[in-house]
């Protein structure tokens, strides 16, 4: 699993995710991850358009780092996720407190970001 920083500014944060986020996966960038997302309490967009699986331990990662900004008011937006990796979010329930954005634009756009 590897994460990539698109973009940290004062009112975002934008990561990119490619593998599988699996338990390897997770144990590779939860740290790193976290600390990008729930730790600095900013707006996050997720790319998971190369994530090609997403194992429970992931949907956990991402469920927490976005409760998290969700009690600050902050949103976590995932974007573009592979068909297999969408249906495991909305399956999850985890879709209800993560939107699911097409593009960057829309995610923005769910953030209230110009």
């Amino acid at each position: 699993m590897d994460l990539k920083v698109v973009d940290i500014n004062p009112g975002l944060t934008h990561i990119s995710l490619t593998g599988k986020l699996d338990v390897e996966g997770e144990e590779q960038i939860g740290g790193q991850f976290e600390q990008l997302t729930s730790a600095a309490g900013k707006p996050t967009v997720v790319d998971m358009s190369n994530v090609t699986y997403l194992a429970s331990l992931g949907i956990r990662l991402l469920f927490t780092c976005a409760k998290s900004l969700a009690a600050e008011g902050k949103k976590l937006v995932v974007v573009n996720p592979q068909p297999m990796v969408e249906e495991t979010l909305r399956t999850s329930g985890t879709a209800g407190l993560i939107p699911i954005a097409r593009d960057v634009r829309e995610a923005y756009d769910i953030l209230g970001i110009p």
